[in-house]
């Protein structure tokens, strides 16, 4: 039985068929066993000349195989690569158990979704084809993978769309974080209440907020500039509740707050801006925010059933070293 030569490569021994490119008598190294020739299998009366294939070059006559690259290239590309093919299979697994199909121009449109989520909707369709080269070659990817992963995409938005309804109260929400009112603050991230008593103490004698953040705040990211955030809405989900309340609460630019604990962090915030709400009217721009609210819920619901199907799968690597790539801490 042939396998399919992406498969092979990175799921050498789990192919479960004859490995291309592995020589008879080989040992688990890829050398040539003793009393055994490169070129013909270990009982020539029986079998024919190693084929062509199994051979990468020759280098002054001497054979270079194909075996020693597929063991260099498992070993340097770990689990990324076998990892996506294990998510194509595990969605094609439950696409024929729910009798699941897409057409190719549903395939197509997956991929020019994702390429214009990657490279913007400035580009022109043509254009943007002519840059997924240029995505996939640093990342050590072929066109025939990517579109296979745009194939189980569709697939799974196939099995998630009846799912993904959008409410009025949620396009209301999304509304009010896109064109509501907007603040722009600084914060101190501190690891502990002592720490952050102890910044309260240093901004009233009149040290400067920002020299403080870059000095003490445990937020590498925000640290740097001084603390300071993006602004954001009331409604925007990604900075925690607790500091967009507070900070709304704020009434006047420069006032600076007590202490806000979130997690295990205490953070002080100051108020740089409020940004008033522009003009704009809902019910022009509700089509709109709906479509957007469609497409993210879509694109959560596509990771989630991706998710559940491998916490549901029974997976095991039968290539040792994926399997051991696989045990090494760091992988879970």
């Amino acid at each position: 039985m042939r396998c399919l030569p992406a498969v092979c490569l990175f799921l050498l021994i789990a192919c479960g068929c004859d490995e291309p490119g592995r020589r008879p008598g080989a040992g688990p190294t890829g050398t040539v066993q003793p009393g055994r020739t490169a070129t013909t299998l270990p009982n020539s009366a029986t079998a024919g000349p190693l084929s062509p294939s199994a051979i990468m070059a020759t280098v002054n006559g001497k054979p270079i195989y194909m075996e020693d690259l597929y063991v260099s290239l498992l070993e340097s590309s770990g689990l990324r690569i076998p990892e996506m093919l294990i998510v194509n299979a595990l969605v094609n697994q439950e696409a024929g158990r729910t009798k699941t199909t897409v057409t190719d121009e549903e395939v197509a449109a997956e991929n020019d979704r994702s390429l214009k989520g990657i490279l913007g909707d400035k580009l022109t369709p043509d254009q943007r084809e002519r840059m997924l080269d240029q995505l996939l070659k640093p990342r050590g990817l072929t066109r025939k993978l990517w579109f296979s992963v745009m194939r189980r995409n569709a697939l799974l938005r196939k099995m998630v769309i009846s799912r993904a309804v959008v409410s009025e109260s949620m396009i209301k929400v999304e509304f009010a974080r896109l064109h509501g009112e907007k603040v722009q603050i600084s914060h101190i991230q501190l690891p502990n209440l002592f720490e952050a008593e102890k910044i309260i103490k240093l901004l009233k004698e009149g040290k400067d907020f920002a020299d403080l953040a870059r000095k003490y705040s445990t937020n590498t990211t925000t640290a740097k500039n001084g603390g300071t955030l993006p602004p954001f809405s009331r409604e925007y989900q990604n900075v925690p509740r607790a500091i967009r309340d507070v900070a709304f609460s704020l009434e006047k630019v420069g006032r600076i707050s007590g202490i806000v604990q979130v997690g295990d962090n205490f953070n002080v915030l100051k108020l740089l801006k409020r940004i008033e709400p522009p003009q704009v009217d809902y019910e022009a721009v509700k089509e709109k925010v709906r479509l957007q609210l469609h497409r993210r819920l879509i694109e959560r619901l596509q990771v989630e059933k991706r998710q559940e199907l491998q916490r549901k799968a029974r997976i095991e690597y039968i290539n040792p070293i994926l399997k051991k790539a696989a045990n090494r801490p760091s992988a879970r």
